[in-house]
């Protein structure tokens, strides 16, 4: 928690004639965190909502924020579902560690319900201890923010709780220790071997760069803030906005594929591609009927690209941060990564387009040959 990180948050959001939720969920503090606002930011202008006051006055209270009468909505998690503010595009969840993953999912929900960049800010108490799995919901939320990640999330939620065996009765098992997914991946290639098939499903990499936006949103982020942010990780956040390059997008533009149909089929192609010459024949294909890729395409593309060369590597996950290159090997193991040494792999391009083909050189040069 600092006070400095949620006043510039605020003052952010205010600055582009935004609103902001402040989510504290304790009613019998909720007007001393109010206060402590006023004193942060004295020209903002603060309302208080809750589940235990009377119903109208909620309703006002609601009714002027939605009006934009209030700049900050002081709040529980009340908000959690039927909240629909265009306006308000930025969250404050304070003692985020509280909450559990599906949940922080719906409130990070809250915002970014319009074509303005959104911010969700999960903050924990400067002394808290940070339990294990509460770490682990937190990660989570901060890698999966891109576009359809709802099931990445469901499948995490799942791995944390537990799923015991799918197999019997007994609800216990080791699914835990590699990852539901992981686990669904690996069966399934067992299955097929035992059935004699003669290709098992590759398993499905990820690919997540922290200078990619997946989808038509705008890239220009401020490099000081993350979209999600941690009060007990603010310096090492601050480090690594010290490395980011400027973001570009990843789509199919509507002035290259102008017919809907044909970018949902595209779409789907690339996402069900599991080997590089399948990538290759689909950007083939698009040069020959539509001209030469736009850029978002060629980005969209490369990414896919790198998806199954990962496979084709035995890696489960590509993930930039900064200049840090994290690649997850699928071997069964926690923190199985692919270093360097004793560290993870630097990237040194300035320019997006290069980093790209940095990291798409880069997983080559460890494919099998």
């Amino acid at each position: 928690y600092d006070d400095d990180l949620v006043r510039k948050a605020i003052r952010y959001e205010l600055d582009r004639g935004g609103q902001v939720f402040y989510l504290h969920n304790r009613v019998q503090s909720i007007h001393a965190v109010a206060q402590k606002l006023e004193e942060l930011i004295p020209d903002a202008r603060i309302a208080i909502g809750h589940g235990q006051m009377p119903e109208e006055t909620l309703e006002k209270v609601m009714t002027q924020f939605v009006a934009g009468e209030s700049d900050i909505l002081v709040c529980t998690t009340i908000i959690e579902n039927g909240i629909d503010i265009p306006n308000s595009n930025t969250i404050i969840i304070e003692g985020a560690d509280r909450f559990g993953l599906s949940q922080l999912y719906q409130l990070r929900g809250r915002v970014g319900r319009f074509n303005r960049q959104a911010y969700a800010y999960l903050l924990l108490h400067r002394h808290a201890r940070l339990l294990n799995q509460a770490h682990e919901r937190l990660s989570a939320m901060r890698q999966y923010n891109q576009l359809g990640a709802g099931f990445k999330i469901a499948m995490r939620d799942l791995e944390l709780r537990g799923a015991g065996n799918l197999l019997g009765a007994e609800q216990s098992g080791h699914v835990a220790s590699i990852g539901f997914e992981l686990y669904c991946q690996l069966l399934r290639q067992s299955v097929a071997r035992l059935k004699g098939e003669s290709t098992a499903r590759h398993i499905r990499a990820s690919v997540s760069l922290d200078f990619v936006t997946l989808g038509e949103s705008n890239p220009a982020i401020p490099s000081s803030k993350s979209s999600i942010g941690y009060g007990f990780e603010a310096l090492r956040e601050s480090e690594i906005a010290k490395t980011r390059i400027p973001g570009i997008t990843a789509f199919l533009p509507r002035e290259y594929l102008t017919e809907p149909q044909l970018r949902i089929d595209f779409y789907r192609r690339l996402a069900s591609a599991q080997t590089t010459p399948a990538v290759d024949a689909i950007e083939t294909e698009m040069i020959d009927r539509f001209g030469q890729l736009p850029q978002p395409a060629n980005v969209i593309i490369t990414i896919t690209r790198m998806r199954t060369i990962a496979q084709e590597s035995g890696i489960l996950s590509v993930v930039s941060e900064g200049n840090r290159l994290k690649c997850l090997r699928a071997s069964g193991q926690q923190n199985d990564f692919l270093k360097i040494g004793s560290r993870f792999p630097r990237l040194t391009a300035q320019k997006p387009l290069l980093r790209l083909r940095e990291i798409e050189q880069f997983l080559l040069r460890h494919r099998p040959k």
